[in-house]
């Protein structure tokens, strides 16, 4: 693959992003951002689309993809997050200066 085109940016999504984000991006890029020939967009953007979608979501050529682009070292930097991106982020609020969390009164 000789080709150096970044398909997550062509597609916009993340290099960690599963077949189902990318399936739902490649639909939502066809048509309602109406990127198809028949629906006004230009073949040659549609044809640049479809291979970045076909080349994504077949795990071999993505695992492929990813070393010619990236590299055999940054490959594992890509599935790797940190917990709190993962989860969001969970950090407390200083309780400096007499702060506290809202806590709502409730009237029975």
């Amino acid at each position: 693959m000789n080709n150096k085109r970044n398909y997550y940016r062509i597609l916009h999504v993340q290099p960690d992003a599963p077949v189902e984000v990318i399936r739902a991006t490649y639909r939502t890029l066809m048509q309602r951002l109406k990127q198809h020939p028949d629906l006004g967009g230009e073949h040659w953007n549609a044809s640049l689309i479809n291979e970045a979608h076909d080349a994504l979501v077949d795990e071999a050529r993505r695992r492929l993809y990813d070393r010619t682009l990236l590299g055999a070292t940054d490959i594992d930097a890509l599935s790797r997050q940190r917990p709190q991106q993962r989860q969001g982020s969970k950090r407390q609020a200083p309780q400096a200066r007499g702060w506290r969390p809202f806590e709502p009164i409730v009237i029975d």
